[in-house]
């Protein structure tokens, strides 16, 4: 767990002083966080025996939260 947080810490390093030599938008920042935080989400849950939930099942939860279905 520790060598996936370690090289996602080295790409996110890479990748942010590119992004700032290149000036790129704030939009860009936002939309490259987000997705690195749910790609790490899913190695974190990966290396941990865990299989991440399917998109079906938070379409569900999501319905329940709401209380369309019980």
């Amino acid at each position: 767990m520790i060598t996936v947080l370690a090289v996602f810490t080295v790409l996110i390093f890479y990748d942010l002083q590119r992004f700032i030599r290149k000036k790129e938008p704030a939009r860009i920042f936002a939309i490259y966080i987000f997705l690195m935080g749910v790609s790490l989400a899913v190695s974190l849950l990966l290396v941990s025996g865990r299989r991440p939930s399917s998109p079906s099942q938070w379409i569900e939860a999501l319905l329940r939260m709401i209380g369309v279905v019980k």
